[in-house]
């Protein structure tokens, strides 16, 4: 039977963003989740969450949370994920998303149905199947949740406990074992670190590619206010790729230092060969002798292993953090086909939709370094309004233009998330007029990336969002705002040099240089 709901696949942060989009909107969400529960990977002990009791976040809370809702004062500036999964459950009983939730129910199929609507088969708990069409639906099952395991020879022979970081639930139950952790990904570091906290575990961290490592906080503030910001966005438009990325690489250097300073592998010196991981105590615990950072795996054999440089190490357990696979196993083959879906990727308009598909949606189904919160709340918000009439669909010759980007940016690999809500911001038209802020320059380009500033202007637009971010992008430096000193002015300066067709831009650096001169 017809409905003018709209269906979303998913209770993850990118669902509830997305029901909580539209019913601002004036549309009707039917979150259709396979748990009791909200929170996608937050809700710890789901089939489909990869974490562990008392894990906490890689990004503050002010990323981790949406354009209109707080934390709780007193919040730590990594929170845990129980209090990641309270905040997801408090702000979606403040916005009324969580009456609109079907939980125990399963996404069998998703197929073209007649007069441009999909058909969308489910079943509960209890074994009952259901078939709807809906006009409208959004893909928003999560990016993490099927695990990519590696074809090294002699895993099936190796005699001891084999599992992937997604199965991993704490390090109790790895006590007085030879652990050795595969891959040197943020959940590969952030496992070896956590084994490393008993020292009956004998820790053994392997890389295949040594990456520049940097720690949560550097120089004294969260890694989301210096990496992950506008300035970042921009740097990315304004220089040839191997240019931005050694200016991140000289920032993780000046902050943390090479991993080979604290007896870890030495990476490549090119940062884009090399890449990037996080975490905030890892190269501690190599430097203490907690963690032994070893090449890449060669092959495994009963209690054994064979490195890539010929050493031979024994182990009683491997836990792999070899990445994850992009799984859609509800998407009928017509539909994959569509958006040249892979193992990692798919084919579409600035990460959301595809000129095939009318009415149908995709959030956070991209591999992103850094939150999901924040882009994916503006992919929720941007989807809501093209569908509400509030902003006009993207045409046929944008999106065209927007599949040959995303071309492009499979080749590059993962975005970033200052990217991500740098482009996705202007098609909802919700980016703050840089040149409107002068006095906010410095913390709008060079501060947090905080999403109120996403509600200062635009369709959804809120009276108190500028008062919200003024508070959010100063959390941690004490309510005092960022100063635009000469270093700031100078980036800007050179990004406008960079970037003359960028009247915005032009237009704040006119404005901005007079009171440089005076500095």
């Amino acid at each position: 039977m017809k409905t003018n709901q709209v269906a979303i696949i998913g209770g993850g942060p990118a669902g509830i963003a997305a029901a909580k989009s539209l019913l601002e909107d004036g549309l009707t969400p039917v979150i259709i989740e396979q748990s009791g529960a909200l929170g996608g990977q937050w809700n710890v002990g789901a089939a489909h969450s990869g974490q562990w009791p008392g894990m906490h976040a890689n990004s503050c809370h002010i990323k981790m949370s949406f354009s209109d809702y707080d934390y709780p004062t007193g919040t730590q500036m990594f929170p845990t994920n129980a209090e990641v999964l309270a905040y997801l459950h408090d702000y979606a009983h403040h916005f009324g998303v969580d009456a609109h939730v079907r939980f125990h129910t399963r996404v069998e199929l998703i197929a073209r149905g007649p007069e441009n609507q999909y058909v969308v088969w489910t079943v509960n708990k209890d074994g009952e199947r259901r078939t709807e069409l809906f006009e409208r639906v959004i893909v928003a099952s999560g990016r993490y949740n099927k695990p990519s395991y590696p074809d090294t020879p002699g895993l099936d022979h190796f005699h001891g406990r084999v599992i992937h970081s997604m199965e991993y639930r704490g390090r109790e139950q790895f006590r007085g074992q030879r652990v050795l952790v595969v891959g040197n990904s943020i959940s590969g570091l952030e496992i070896a670190s956590d084994l490393a906290q008993d020292a009956s575990i004998t820790v053994i961290s392997s890389a295949r590619k040594p990456r520049y490592i940097a720690r949560k906080i550097m120089h004294g503030l969260p890694t989301d206010q210096l990496a992950f910001t506008r300035f970042g966005a921009y740097i990315n438009q304004a220089l040839p790729p191997a240019e931005a990325a050694e200016g991140l690489k000289q920032l993780i250097l000046s902050a943390v230092g090479n991993p080979a300073d604290f007896g870890g592998l030495r990476p490549a010196d090119s940062l884009m060969e090399a890449g990037v991981s996080q975490c905030q105590d890892y190269l501690d615990h190599v430097q203490s002798g907690r963690i032994r950072a070893v090449t890449g795996v060669q092959a495994y054999a009963p209690g054994r292993v064979v490195l890539t440089d010929g050493e031979v190490l024994e182990a009683d357990a491997i836990i792999l953090a070899t990445g994850y696979d992009l799984h859609l196993p509800f998407l009928h083959e017509d539909l994959r086909r569509a958006v040249n879906a892979d193992r990692q990727h798919l084919e579409l308009h600035h990460f959301t939709f595809h000129p095939a598909l009318p009415n149908f949606a995709f959030m956070g189904l991209y591999e992103q370094i850094g939150s999901y919160f924040v882009t994916a709340e503006l992919q929720a918000r941007w989807i809501a309004a093209c569908w509400s009439g509030a902003r006009p669909a993207p045409t046929a010759v944008d999106m065209a233009v927007g599949l040959a980007e995303a071309r492009q940016q499979k080749q590059r690999g993962h975005a970033t998330c200052q990217q991500v809500a740098e482009l996705i911001s202007h098609d909802l038209g919700v980016a703050p007029s840089i040149e409107r802020y002068p006095e906010l320059a410095a913390e709008l380009f060079f501060g947090l990336l905080a999403p109120a500033q996403f509600r200062m202007e635009g369709h959804g637009q809120q009276p108190g969002a500028r008062a919200r971010f003024e508070r959010n992008v100063r959390h941690f430096t004490q309510g005092q705002p960022l100063p635009l000193g000469e270093q700031e002015m100078g980036g800007l300066l050179m990004l406008a040099a960079k970037l003359p067709q960028h009247q915005p831009l032009q237009q704040l650096v006119k404005h901005l240089q007079p009171a440089e001169a005076v500095v």
